[in-house]
Protein backbone atom coordinates (compact mmCIF):
# COMPACT_ATOMS: atom_id res chain seq x y z
CA UNK A 1 0.00 0.00 0.00
CA UNK A 2 1.64 3.49 -0.72
CA UNK A 3 1.34 6.14 1.17
CA UNK A 4 1.25 9.83 0.07
CA UNK A 5 3.78 12.30 1.22
CA UNK A 6 4.00 15.80 0.96
CA UNK A 7 7.31 17.18 0.08
CA UNK A 8 6.35 20.53 -0.53
CA UNK A 9 8.39 21.62 1.91
CA UNK A 10 12.26 19.58 0.38
CA UNK A 11 14.43 21.49 -1.31
CA UNK A 12 16.60 20.22 -4.38
CA UNK A 13 20.17 21.04 -3.99
CA UNK A 14 22.36 21.51 -7.40
CA UNK A 15 23.94 23.67 -9.24
CA UNK A 16 23.23 27.51 -8.69
CA UNK A 17 20.35 28.81 -11.48
CA UNK A 18 21.32 29.52 -14.72
CA UNK A 19 20.18 32.98 -14.97
CA UNK A 20 23.15 33.81 -12.08
CA UNK A 21 25.30 32.54 -14.64
CA UNK A 22 23.98 34.58 -17.22
CA UNK A 23 24.16 37.70 -15.34
CA UNK A 24 27.66 37.04 -14.58
CA UNK A 25 28.58 36.55 -17.95
CA UNK A 26 26.52 39.88 -18.79
CA UNK A 27 28.22 41.62 -16.10
CA UNK A 28 32.11 40.47 -18.04
CA UNK A 29 30.34 41.75 -21.57
CA UNK A 30 29.75 45.18 -19.94
CA UNK A 31 33.11 45.56 -18.38
CA UNK A 32 35.10 44.28 -21.28
CA UNK A 33 33.02 46.45 -23.17
CA UNK A 34 33.76 49.45 -21.28
CA UNK A 35 37.42 49.03 -20.83
CA UNK A 36 37.69 48.37 -24.58
CA UNK A 37 36.08 51.93 -25.48
CA UNK A 38 37.87 53.31 -22.40
CA UNK A 39 41.15 52.41 -23.98
CA UNK A 40 42.38 50.76 -21.33
CA UNK A 41 42.49 47.10 -22.99
CA UNK A 42 44.85 48.81 -25.64
CA UNK A 43 46.81 50.30 -22.94
CA UNK A 44 47.28 46.70 -21.26
CA UNK A 45 48.07 44.84 -24.18
CA UNK A 46 50.68 47.87 -24.85
CA UNK A 47 52.03 47.49 -21.07
CA UNK A 48 52.07 43.62 -21.29
CA UNK A 49 54.55 43.64 -24.68
CA UNK A 50 56.56 46.26 -22.83
CA UNK A 51 57.16 44.36 -19.85
CA UNK A 52 58.45 41.75 -22.49
CA UNK A 53 61.63 44.00 -23.37
CA UNK A 54 62.71 43.88 -19.44
CA UNK A 55 63.36 40.06 -19.73
CA UNK A 56 66.60 40.34 -21.08
CA UNK A 57 65.13 36.46 -23.01
CA UNK A 58 68.10 36.22 -25.52
CA UNK A 59 70.87 36.49 -23.07
CA UNK A 60 72.06 37.92 -19.45
CA UNK A 61 72.48 41.92 -19.77
CA UNK A 62 75.66 43.31 -18.15
CA UNK A 63 73.63 45.17 -15.75
CA UNK A 64 72.43 41.97 -14.05
CA UNK A 65 75.78 40.25 -14.42
CA UNK A 66 77.01 43.12 -12.65
CA UNK A 67 74.36 42.96 -10.09
CA UNK A 68 74.58 39.47 -9.40
CA UNK A 69 78.54 39.73 -9.06
CA UNK A 70 78.07 42.83 -6.46
CA UNK A 71 75.50 40.30 -4.31
CA UNK A 72 78.66 38.07 -3.86
CA UNK A 73 77.35 35.49 -5.96
CA UNK A 74 78.79 34.12 -9.42
CA UNK A 75 76.82 34.85 -12.14
CA UNK A 76 76.45 30.70 -13.29
CA UNK A 77 74.26 30.29 -16.22
CA UNK A 78 71.81 28.54 -14.18
CA UNK A 79 71.88 31.57 -11.74
CA UNK A 80 71.44 34.09 -14.58
CA UNK A 81 68.72 32.16 -16.27
CA UNK A 82 66.79 31.48 -13.01
CA UNK A 83 67.03 35.65 -11.97
CA UNK A 84 65.23 36.07 -15.67
CA UNK A 85 62.85 33.70 -14.48
CA UNK A 86 62.25 35.52 -11.55
CA UNK A 87 62.15 38.21 -13.22
CA UNK A 88 59.40 37.35 -15.60
CA UNK A 89 57.45 35.80 -11.95
CA UNK A 90 57.89 39.54 -10.52
CA UNK A 91 56.24 41.39 -13.60
CA UNK A 92 53.16 38.57 -13.63
CA UNK A 93 52.87 39.34 -9.76
CA UNK A 94 52.92 42.54 -10.35
CA UNK A 95 50.16 42.80 -13.04
CA UNK A 96 47.89 40.73 -10.92
CA UNK A 97 48.93 43.14 -8.28
CA UNK A 98 48.08 46.60 -9.39
CA UNK A 99 45.95 45.84 -12.27
CA UNK A 100 42.38 45.11 -12.51
CA UNK A 101 41.68 41.49 -12.78
CA UNK A 102 40.33 42.04 -16.73
CA UNK A 103 43.25 43.80 -17.34
CA UNK A 104 45.64 41.86 -15.97
CA UNK A 105 44.82 39.35 -17.58
CA UNK A 106 45.34 40.82 -20.87
CA UNK A 107 48.59 42.44 -20.31
CA UNK A 108 49.55 38.46 -18.55
CA UNK A 109 48.32 37.12 -22.10
CA UNK A 110 50.21 40.00 -24.30
CA UNK A 111 53.09 38.87 -22.26
CA UNK A 112 53.14 35.72 -23.16
CA UNK A 113 52.21 35.64 -26.68
CA UNK A 114 55.14 38.54 -27.51
CA UNK A 115 57.40 36.25 -24.94
CA UNK A 116 56.75 33.29 -27.39
CA UNK A 117 57.26 34.79 -30.59
CA UNK A 118 60.33 36.84 -30.21
CA UNK A 119 61.85 33.78 -27.77
CA UNK A 120 60.11 30.40 -28.30
CA UNK A 121 63.52 29.03 -26.33
CA UNK A 122 63.71 30.92 -22.81
CA UNK A 123 59.67 30.74 -22.99
CA UNK A 124 59.98 27.04 -23.65
CA UNK A 125 62.59 26.81 -20.50
CA UNK A 126 60.50 29.00 -18.34
CA UNK A 127 57.28 26.92 -18.75
CA UNK A 128 59.38 23.42 -18.17
CA UNK A 129 61.12 24.99 -15.37
CA UNK A 130 58.51 24.70 -12.50
CA UNK A 131 60.02 27.81 -10.99
CA UNK A 132 56.43 29.45 -10.79
CA UNK A 133 55.22 26.51 -9.14
CA UNK A 134 57.57 27.49 -6.49
CA UNK A 135 56.64 30.70 -5.69
CA UNK A 136 52.97 30.31 -5.95
CA UNK A 137 53.60 27.43 -3.25
CA UNK A 138 55.26 30.46 -1.18
CA UNK A 139 52.17 32.72 -2.15
CA UNK A 140 49.64 29.73 -1.27
CA UNK A 141 51.46 29.81 2.22
CA UNK A 142 50.28 33.54 2.78
CA UNK A 143 51.58 36.77 1.62
CA UNK A 144 54.36 36.65 -1.24
CA UNK A 145 57.23 38.56 0.56
CA UNK A 146 60.58 39.43 -0.81
CA UNK A 147 62.23 37.33 1.80
CA UNK A 148 60.36 34.18 0.89
CA UNK A 149 60.97 34.80 -2.71
CA UNK A 150 64.17 35.01 -2.04
CA UNK A 151 64.11 31.73 -0.31
CA UNK A 152 62.72 29.94 -3.70
CA UNK A 153 65.46 31.74 -5.53
CA UNK A 154 67.80 30.57 -3.84
CA UNK A 155 66.51 26.76 -3.72
CA UNK A 156 65.87 27.29 -7.55
CA UNK A 157 69.91 28.05 -7.69
CA UNK A 158 70.78 24.89 -6.01
CA UNK A 159 71.68 26.98 -2.85
CA UNK A 160 68.46 26.72 -0.76
CA UNK A 161 69.42 28.16 2.77
CA UNK A 162 72.13 29.70 1.66
CA UNK A 163 71.90 33.58 2.93
CA UNK A 164 73.91 35.47 -0.40
CA UNK A 165 71.47 33.49 -2.55
CA UNK A 166 68.42 34.16 -0.70
CA UNK A 167 69.77 38.36 -0.38
CA UNK A 168 70.03 38.20 -3.81
CA UNK A 169 66.76 36.61 -4.93
CA UNK A 170 65.17 39.05 -2.64
CA UNK A 171 66.65 42.50 -4.17
CA UNK A 172 66.27 40.87 -7.82
CA UNK A 173 62.05 40.71 -6.98
CA UNK A 174 62.12 43.99 -5.06
CA UNK A 175 64.14 45.54 -7.98
CA UNK A 176 61.12 43.89 -10.59
CA UNK A 177 58.78 44.79 -8.57
CA UNK A 178 59.79 48.47 -8.29
CA UNK A 179 60.12 48.83 -12.37
CA UNK A 180 57.06 47.02 -13.15
CA UNK A 181 54.92 48.94 -10.60
CA UNK A 182 56.26 52.51 -12.22
CA UNK A 183 55.89 51.15 -15.48
CA UNK A 184 52.24 50.48 -14.42
CA UNK A 185 52.00 54.01 -13.26
CA UNK A 186 53.11 54.85 -16.45
CA UNK A 187 50.04 53.78 -17.98
CA UNK A 188 46.75 56.35 -17.05
CA UNK A 189 43.94 53.97 -17.20
CA UNK A 190 40.28 55.18 -17.56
Amino acid sequence: MAQNYDDSDMKIVGAPAAPARESEFQGFLAESSRQHFNGNIAKAKTLGANIVSSFSYKAAPAELVDFVMENGVVPTEDVLLQARFLSVFSAELSLTSYLPPLLSQIAKSEMYDVLMKFSPDFYDALARSGAFSFYYMALHKGVVTAESVGRQFAMLCGHEGEERFITLGKKLHELNVQVYRKAINGFVFA
